[in-house]
Order: structure tokens, then sequence, then C-alpha cells
């Protein structure tokens, strides 16, 4: 059988056919998300959904603003009355004050959540219209790359009998050019299509990671709540809003705080004399250094209540607060942040009980508030050692008369001067 030999405008055609088949063949990704009516419903229901999603999204950004404005609020009028007189009365409207600051932050971690998963509802139902265009131009594409394949097969005799004259023929290599450049175009569509949804394929991971974060927040002013009723009823079990029970209950607990820090300093220096010329080092030398080699006694995930002398401390009228307040659970792991001989392990029953680490170049660390102690004294301790359990939570053994929820009070001391925590770790 003869065929008509191919004239360069056919060779280049059969090359771009071969491209376009062998970029077709990865150039497309899968379907992540697809919404099963998405084909069916009409443009005009499409565009109905997107708005109305859009509308609920303004709808909780509004709450959000409006529950921003009382926590605003709420933080002035806290940051008044911790100016006031400490009486029973400033104490339990202070109390009340707190709660309600945080049951808004509760509810704005909330809505903060809602809105994130109708953005992702937006967002997938976007990638189930992007994936169903790319559906839409693959196809497109292979019935342009089919016609072009059907005519490039034809022998000289199928040509002869098909168009009357060679110019018929001609204007067909004219056509066949002409779908070269639709493939390319529908090619470049394709490309703009698969990387707007590679964009927004990373735009839905990234807010699902936002309201993974956003629960952990959510979680931790929950327990925060928690901690704050506990304190407040615990509080008014011991004073039963009896002026001179609240003032008693205030000067027990500043002594316990006095003894706790004057017995933390004769004990440190104690147990260095001790170790004074033994070549111990224990971590600290890094530490002067300027290198950040604590570990985090407990899991940081659920983040810091209140840093190191934190402005919102909810007992700045009687203390100063030395370190930072480290959120989780009651009876949660407790581990040394660095190797070191422990100098005291305090157990005061249901008053405020805590743990000192003794290690080398000045460096001491505290932890306060422990549930459940299992150290003692001149025992030497590795990093990541489990020294006892935590605690905090109102009422509960180990915490203390003040204290608004569980959670890790941890000290870092340098020659026996509290110093911020947060610059030795990680």
């Amino acid at each position: 059988m003869l065929f008509w030999p191919k004239t360069k405008t056919e060779n280049k055609n059969l090359q771009m056919i071969g491209l376009a088949l062998f970029v077709a063949s990865f150039l497309f990704i899968p379907k992540i998300a697809h919404l099963d009516d998405s084909q069916t419903i009409t443009e005009e229901e499409k565009q109905k959904i997107i708005t109305e999603t859009n509308q609920q999204i303004d709808e909780k950004q509004t709450q959000i603003d409006e529950l921003q404005k009382k926590i605003d609020q709420y933080k002035e009028s806290i940051a008044i009355k911790q100016r006031e007189q400490a009486t029973i009365q400033s104490e339990v409207s202070l109390i009340s004050d707190r709660i309600a600051k945080k049951e808004a932050e509760v509810a704005s971690k909330q809505t903060i959540i809602e809105k994130l998963e109708l953005e992702i509802s937006d967002l997938q139902y976007k990638i189930g219209e992007k994936s169903n265009e790319i559906g839409s131009e693959k196809q497109d594409l292979g019935e342009i790359i089919r016609e072009m394949y059907e005519f490039d097969q034809k022998t000289y005799l199928e040509v002869v009998v098909a168009n009357k004259n060679f110019s018929d023929y001609f204007l067909q290599l004219q056509y066949i050019e002409e779908l070269g450049n639709k493939t390319k175009d529908a090619l470049d569509t394709l490309q703009n299509l698969k990387d707007s949804l590679i964009q927004q394929n990373v735009s839905l991971d990234e807010k699902k990671a936002d309201v993974e974060l956003e629960r952990n927040k959510l979680v931790a002013d929950q327990q925060d709540l928690e901690g704050e009723k506990s304190y407040q009823d615990n509080l008014l079990f011991q004073t039963q809003m009896d002026e001179n029970k609240f003032q008693q209950l205030v000067d027990e607990v500043k002594a316990e705080q006095n003894k706790a820090n004057s017995t933390i300093t004769d004990l440190e220096r104690e147990m260095r004399n001790r170790l004074e010329g033994e070549a111990y080092d224990g971590g600290g030398a890094e530490i002067i250094a300027g290198t950040a080699t604590l570990s985090w006694p407990v899991d940081p995930s659920l983040g810091i209540s209140c840093g190191f002398h934190c402005g919102d401390y909810p007992f700045a009228r009687w203390f100063q607060h030395n370190a930072i307040d480290i959120r989780t659970s009651q009876g949660t792991a407790l581990r040394a942040a660095a190797s070191g001989y422990v100098a005291i392990a305090k157990d005061a029953g249901l008053g405020y009980s805590y743990i000192l680490i003794v290690h080398g170049d000045g460096l001491a660390t505290v932890y306060g508030h422990v549930s459940r102690i299992d150290v003692v004294p001149d025992q030497f301790v590795r990093r990541g050692d489990v020294i006892g359990a935590t605690g905090g939570m109102p009422g509960m053994p180990g915490t203390g008369s003040f204290s608004t929820g569980a959670h890790l009070h941890f000290e870092v001391r340098i020659d026996g001067i509290p110093d911020d925590p947060m610059k030795y770790l990680p």
C-alpha cells in the first residue's frame, strides 16, 4: 500500500501529539475533594452555595470581633481591680471578671474553629470544582489529540477520496496545525489549573493545621476556666466571705511563700558548698555561655498561662511571679530539665509542694505545685528522669491556697537569683 509522504508540517504535528500525550500522562493530579452534585447543579446554584458560605464566614468574624471587644473590656477591668486594696469583696469581684473573660475567650476560640471549618468547607468545594474543570479540559484535549491522530493515519488513497483536490488537502493540513496550537493552549490551561489546585490544597492543609492549633488553645482555655471556677469555690469555702479569714489566709500564703524562697536559697547554697571541688558540670556551663540547654519539664503544647513577671498574674497584689506557668493536666509526669542533684523535695500535703534541683555553674531549677514526688534530697537525676507529677488544681495535693488551675510553676535561678526560664529553653 502506498502512503502519502509526510511533510515537515505533518512531522511537526506528530511530534506535538507525542509530546502532548507524554505531558498529559504526567501533568495531572487526582481529585482531592469532590462534591457528588457538583456536575449536576447549575451555575446559579453553585454561586448561591459560595455566597451563603462566605456570608456565614463573615458572620463568624463579626462574632469574633465582638467577643474580642468584651475580652479587652474585662482586661481593663481586671487591671483596675488588681490595683485596688485586697479585700474578700474585691478578690471575689476580680475572680468574677477573670471567669467572665475566660468564658469570652472560650467562646471566641469555639467561634474561630467554626469559622475555620467553614473556610475548609469552602476550599473543599472549590477544589472539587477545580478538579471537575481539569477533568473537562482533559476530555477536550483528548478529543483534539484523537482527531489529530486519526487525520495523520490517513493514506494517500483516503486523502484523494476524501478531498476533491489538493487545495482541500492543504486546507486540512492548515486545520491540523490549528489543532496543534489548540493542543498547546489546552496544555497551558491545564497547567494553570493544576497550579491553582495545588495552591488550594496547600491552603486547605494550612487551614486544617490552624484548626488543630485553635483546638489546643480551646482545651487550654477550658482548663483555665475550670481552674478559675475551682479557685473561686475553694476561696469561698475557706473564707465564707469573712474578711478576717481572708486576710488570715493571705498572711498564711505570704508566709508560706517567703519560707519556701528562704529554704530554696539556703539549701541551694548548702548543696553547692557540698559539690564544690567535685568534677561535676550538670550542663550549667553551657547555660552561662548562652546556649539553651534546658529541656521542657512537661509538654509545652498547651502554652504558657503566665510568663516571667507577667502583668496579668492573678496574685500580683501579693507576689511577683518569678517563674513561668506551663499549662498541663493535673498528675502529668514531671521530668528534670537538666542533670543535677535534688536539694529539696518538699511535700506540703495540701500546701505548696515543690522540688529544687541544683545543676552546675550556678544554675538551679524549681518545680512548683507538684502533686507527687518521686525523688529524695541528695539524689542525682539525669535530664529527662521522671521526678514526680504536676498539680496546681485548687484544693488538690501540692497546690497550695492560691492557684487558678492545673499547671507547672517552673523557675530557673542563676546564682540564687530568679531569671526568665524562656531564655534557657529550646
